[in-house]
């Protein structure tokens, strides 16, 4: 294909030959109306930016990592991991806490000045409305989420109903039939209501196909934070109230302070209370842990490929869309 002098395609976009320049090196700089005119343009006469060694970007060399639960051991994992895919682009994170605030718009009004330290943005957790879509598409910065949807952007979601009604599954053949719930709070994020749905669903099915089983309720789910000493106070007042035969951890951090309850009390694990986790993190392994596994390197690596593709392309394209992974069950020695 012949190369298409930059003169052309400003006289398509009708603007200046400078201001075309100026969205193929710095997007960002150029108002959103000028700069979707001369993509368009771009588009249409088939314009192939040479290639160079480094991604396209601001020269910033950052990407923000935006979460609402910093000290979550699930988040800490995933930096390592993202960080290994995002070097080799010449990009590094910086991570941004939002202080236990999900609506990135709202955080966005407090505290909105990372935005110019970074050529693109990684969200956990948050929820984007269409105000906060159309203020980074004006930065002309790249997004996409982790564990949370939105029409906009691409997105890496777990499919943790079935990972709930899987975990729930596991347990029952094995045998357990007093099966409690320990998670933080659903109300708060999508992927612990849908885990607690998918456990509960699993529970009607068996309630429908025999009678005789005593039902699940929300009375048998322990809400506590998401840390080991959550896990250690939520198992504490569960069994307290009940002769549970297994608990269902919905973090691998809250089932860690689960078993440390135990160890504490004497409690014999799996012989007199079985456990499962739900991450299959670091310590889930040296401890040895029962858990679900969410394949956080894949996850991070779908990330970092969605990020190389956007700098690698001269003309930023709406890549919304959602790669799902389904959980799948680690027995280990705790179940």
């Amino acid at each position: 294909m012949a190369k298409i002098p930059l003169k052309e395609i400003a006289k398509k976009a009708q603007v200046s030959i400078s201001t075309t320049s100026r969205v193929l090196s710095n997007p960002h700089i150029v108002h959103l109306d000028t700069r979707l005119r001369v993509f368009k343009a771009m588009e249409e006469l088939g314009y192939q930016v040479p290639v160079k060694g480094k991604p396209r970007g601001r020269g910033k060399g950052a990407v923000a990592l935006v979460t609402p639960v910093i000290h979550s051991e699930f988040f800490l994992e995933f930096l390592t991991e993202l960080q290994d895919g995002l070097t080799p682009l010449g990009l590094y994170p910086l991570v941004v806490d939002t202080r236990n605030q999900y609506d990135l718009g709202s955080f966005l009004e407090q505290d909105a000045g990372w935005t110019a330290l970074v050529d693109g943005v990684i969200c956990f957790f948050s929820t984007i409305d269409l105000r906060t879509h159309q203020y980074f598409l004006e930065k002309g910065l790249p997004l996409a989420l982790i564990h949370s949807r939105c029409p906009y952007y691409f997105s890496v979601m777990n499919n943790d109903y079935l990972g709930g009604y899987d975990g729930a599954a596991f347990l029952w053949k094995r045998g357990y039939r007093n099966i409690g719930l320990v998670s933080f709070d659903p109300a708060k994020s999508d992927k612990f209501r849908d885990r607690v749905n998918g456990v509960k669903a699993f529970f009607q099915n068996q309630q429908t196909a025999s009678m005789e089983q005593e039902p699940f309720s929300d009375t048998d789910i322990w809400i506590e934070s998401m840390s080991m000493e959550g896990g250690f106070k939520a198992i504490e007042r569960a069994l307290e109230k009940k002769a549970y035969d297994a608990l269902f951890f919905l973090t691998d951090t809250m089932a860690v302070g689960g078993m440390e309850y135990c160890r504490n009390r004497g409690i014999s694990i799996p012989k007199e209370l079985a456990i499962l986790g739900y991450d299959d993190l670091h310590i889930a392994k040296a401890l040895n842990i029962s858990t679900m596994n969410q394949f956080i390197p894949d996850q991070a690596r779908a990330v970092t490929n969605y990020l190389k593709t956007y700098f690698e392309n001269p003309i930023p394209r709406n890549q919304a869309g959602e790669i799902t992974l389904t959980p799948v069950v680690i027995p280990r020695s705790t179940t």
